[in-house]
């Protein structure tokens, strides 16, 4: 199914993320890869952390990833000039031995690295800052040199305080000047990005776990553990559709007025008036635009030209 033009990653990958210079490629182990703008791989995979990365993102070209290894009670996040070779850093076995903050140790080629003494649930992030959640701890908005822009404490919702992990957060998506909180109950807060000021509450009236959220333009894509997905603007829901099974990637489309989805083995395009669909053999990681074509990317590290 593959064009031939873009060369399979040598790794599973995770996520793809774009920069000024082209893209940078994650592995599910934690590897990093250069990409040019043609998607043409420069240099090695390097491991920087051994462990998965949980979230990365980018800001003024800077790379932002955040790392949790459950088994060890072991969490960073870090930041990596973008244009800088990554390196290795240390391995696995080493972590065992160092247990304490003072000896911990951290991704190596980095801007700058903290120990994180919580678990990382969520990051998202728009040109100029990054927030994230810690489990417990609350919510941070930080600029590109890691300085705390301002914090203010987890979130949480009256109406799902009884029932188990519903006030959990699973994602952070920026919105022009607003930031948005999203929980696995499908609750949703909202925060002034400059000053953390909240401004509103909400609960979305769907029933289901909410797994992930993509967000463009002031759209918004609601994906279900069930595989239900849910298109969702201005306050409330448009459209809503049951697909395979749970959505890996998707992508608001300004110019064509729809959303590409990357689902359960099968892809998916989604506008108001038409839902489009593509079974595929591979489970699809993400979809890429690069070259004025449009790709997804397969867990196995191939790139194939989208059908739809």
């Amino acid at each position: 199914m593959s064009d031939g033009t873009v060369s399979p990653l040598p790794f599973h990958p995770n996520q793809i993320l774009q920069w000024d210079e082209g893209y940078v490629a994650i592995g599910v182990d934690g590897e990093f890869l250069y990409l040019d703008q043609n998607l043409k791989q420069k240099g090695e995979p390097k491991k920087p952390f051994p462990s998965s990365v949980k979230k990365a993102v980018v800001v003024e070209n800077r790379l932002i990833a955040s790392w949790i290894e459950h088994e060890l009670m072991v969490a960073r996040i870090a930041g990596f000039d973008l244009g800088t070779e990554f390196v290795n850093g240390p391995e696995r076995g080493d972590l065992r031995s160092r247990t304490t903050i003072a000896a911990a140790l951290h991704p190596e080629g980095t801007a700058w690295s903290h120990v994180l003494d919580a678990e990382p649930l969520a990051m998202g992030a728009n040109k100029t800052q990054f927030a994230f959640m810690l489990w417990k701890r609350g919510l941070y908005s930080m600029g590109t040199d890691a300085g705390e822009h301002w914090r203010t404490a987890e979130p949480g919702w009256k109406e799902l305080e009884k029932l188990p992990h519903a006030e959990v957060t699973v994602e952070i998506t920026f919105e022009n000047e607003k930031l948005h909180v999203w929980s696995r109950g499908g609750g949703r807060i909202t925060y002034d990005s400059v000053n953390g000021r909240r401004l509103e509450s909400i609960l979305v009236p769907f029933e289901g776990i909410l797994n992930s959220v993509y967000s463009g333009n002031g759209e918004h894509l609601l994906c279900f553990d069930s595989g239900d997905v849910v298109w969702y603007s201005n306050g409330e829901i448009r459209k809503s559709e049951p697909l395979n099974g749970p959505v890996q990637h998707a992508a608001w489309n300004e110019k064509l007025q729809r959303w590409h989805i990357a689902g359960w083995r099968e892809e998916c395009t989604w506008a108001m008036d038409e839902l489009k669909r593509t079974q595929l053999d591979e489970i699809p990681v993400q979809i890429v635009d690069c070259m004025d074509q449009t790709y997804v990317v397969m867990n196995n590290g191939h790139f194939v030209l989208s059908t739809l």
